[in-house]
């Protein structure tokens, strides 16, 4: 019986972890509560600094699939890109890596066993144990911050985390970042865009 059980909880962890591992995406928006966004129709990059020090997202190929995405849904959204002195307001966004480390402990006290032991005329019972479980991770940050053209202050902040997978094709890393920036920009502008 015991061994059953091992077998079963070695089956079961992994599935646990892949489970967990689905929906790890986080966003947390900020802003200036006092600010009138339904003023807002036009934007502009600020391109004034790189998104990271980090190689892996300072790149071409990263720093243009961010800058589309974020296009692709301010401009579903009805607002226009423009020159940066003609934008009402300017979008700008930094990314991290970090490499992180995560434990579980997963208990199995399964308690009373439901069998005869025998000859001594009881019940047995299982002890249970716990077990850890350690794996490394990287979690991606990706903030989009959209500031006063005129102001040059800071009037929204979105920020979404998300595990990331390794060796993922182009197009996973493309499907990805559109995802976690459609999810960071759906909160904005806050209370929606008027008709």
């Amino acid at each position: 019986m015991r061994q059953t059980m091992t077998k079963l909880m070695k089956a079961a962890v992994p599935g646990l972890f892949f489970l967990t591992a689905c929906s790890t995406l986080t966003v947390q928006t900020d802003y200036e509560t006092t600010y009138d966004f339904s003023a807002l129709n036009t934007y502009a990059w600020l391109e004034d600094e790189a998104p990271s020090n980090d190689i892996r997202i300072n790149n071409s190929l990263i720093i243009n699939r961010v800058v589309n995405a974020v296009n692709t849904n301010l401009q579903s959204k009805g607002y226009t890109l423009v020159d940066k002195d003609k934008a009402d307001f300017h979008v700008n966004w930094f990314g991290g890596i970090e490499n992180k480390i995560r434990q579980e402990n997963i208990n199995s006290y399964y308690g009373h066993m439901g069998y005869d032991s025998g000859d001594w005329g009881h019940r047995g019972y299982w002890p249970g144990y716990t077990r850890a479980y350690t794996y490394e991770y990287r979690q991606g940050t990706l903030i989009i911050d959209i500031a006063d053209s005129k102001s040059k202050q800071l009037v929204w902040r979105g920020t979404g985390q998300e595990y990331l997978e390794e060796n993922e094709t182009p197009e996973e890393i493309t499907q990805g970042i559109n995802q976690i920036v459609s999810e960071i920009l759906s909160s904005f502008p806050p209370g929606g865009r008027p008709p």
